[in-house]
């Protein structure tokens, strides 16, 4: 089954669906879209439920963690259920992997005690974030006292806007966690574990950042030499994490990163779905695949072929957002041609309502050229903006 739901549904998910026949939980989302009577084949929520509570492994896909609150609610009991509690939760999550990191520096922390918390006994640098969260929503990188301070005094209007936008079980700020900054590159996998709990690889993103204090989600690429060289190392920590908690039929988003020294740190897991706004839709420009295909009937990419014939191209998606705090009332457009200018291979454009979203539009696009990565890192929405 698939359960769409806010903020984003691409019309590539929705083909694929159609195309398949595959069965969709009725709901809001579906109710109030603007799709063609009786495209969908649509499942009675109490339906949904019946036959589910019977599956021992539940496969689930949706495109957005808005839908973690039907699981929760409907199957709380289930294996899915007890996957995506572990997982959506970061201190949670710090805790299963202890044995493999036992000496990574983390606690969590009540929001209600930021303001007056000491940053005294805190092992700087660290990263500060809510234990449930989404995109960069109260994320700040902190390096000292005086950084501490800053971010605590921004917290407060940051997840008051968080709260305006998704649900609590995607972002809730009741609870954070500090934990220290690993250092190194930046990737982000989407996987799924199949019917017998073995992890399969759909794609690899690098997610490079302007400099140490950007925690934007500017640009995501993916190459032929990233899937090369990090393929099999990703799949053992996948299946160590797997075998952890014995997890079948699951899709997920994992995001890492790479020490220097080759050590590789898991920094957080993104439940019931592939890279978020229907981005993992990139994968049918980089690779020829359907990230949905392969989940539902549970097929493995033939990477050797694929990888052998890939293009040299670097392909990415990238994220236009709005500035955060600024008041969007006072928006009259955005200068979409105009930033577009700054992408060379524009291979799709999705333009978002940003009055009720923190996005003007998502590009996915192609490039050779490292010059065009650092241009669009260097990007400031705010001067595009009417």
């Amino acid at each position: 089954m698939i359960i769409l739901e806010k903020p984003y549904v691409s019309e590539f998910l929705l083909d694929t669906i159609v195309q398949n026949d595959w069965a969709v939980l009725q709901n809001n989302v579906v109710n109030d879209a603007e799709i063609e009577e009786g495209a969908l084949k649509l499942i009675p929520e109490s339906t949904a439920k019946n036959y589910y509570l019977t599956q021992e492994y539940p496969l689930i896909y949706s495109n957005s963690e808005n839908s973690i609150s039907w699981i929760l609610d409907n199957l709380p009991e289930s294996n899915l259920a007890s996957y995506i509690k572990l997982f959506k939760d970061k201190v949670a999550f710090r805790e299963l992997l202890k044995e493999l990191y036992p000496n990574f520096y983390f606690q969590s922390v009540k929001f209600d005690e930021l303001k007056n918390m000491s940053s005294e006994g805190i092992k700087f640098p660290v990263v500060l974030k809510p234990a449930v969260g989404f995109l960069s929503f109260g994320v700040h990188t902190i390096k000292d006292d005086k950084e501490w301070r800053e971010a605590i005094a921004q917290l407060d209007s940051e997840m008051k806007a968080a709260s305006k936008l998704y649900p609590k079980n995607v972002i809730n700020s009741s609870d954070f966690i500090i934990e220290e900054l690993i250092e190194g590159e930046e990737y982000a996998i989407d996987a799924y574990f199949d019917r017998d709990g073995e992890p399969v690889i759909l794609n690899i993103f690098q997610h490079p950042f302007l400099n140490s204090k950007d925690v934007s989600d500017r640009i995501y690429l993916m190459s032929a030499g990233i899937m090369i060289k990090y393929m099999a190392k990703f799949a053992i920590l996948l299946r160590e994490i797997g075998d952890a908690k014995k997890i079948k039929n699951f899709p997920m988003h994992i995001e890492i990163r790479v020490k220097e020294d080759g050590e590789i740190i898991p920094i957080e897991i993104n439940p019931m779905r592939f890279a978020g706004w229907c981005t993992t839709d990139v994968a049918k420009y980089a690779w020829g695949i359907n990230v949905y295909d392969c989940f539902y009937n549970q097929k493995r990419p033939d990477w050797n072929n694929i990888l052998a014939n890939a293009s040299k191209e670097v392909y990415y998606f990238s994220m236009a957002e709005v500035p955060i705090g600024m008041d969007k009332a006072k928006i009259k457009g955005f200068e979409y041609e105009k930033f577009l200018a700054n992408y060379s291979n524009v291979l799709e454009v999705r333009r978002i309502d940003y009055k009720n979203n923190p996005l003007f539009a998502v590009i996915f696009g192609s490039t050779t050229k490292k010059e065009e990565v650092e241009r669009i890192l260097k990007l400031k929405t705010k001067d595009y903006i009417l």
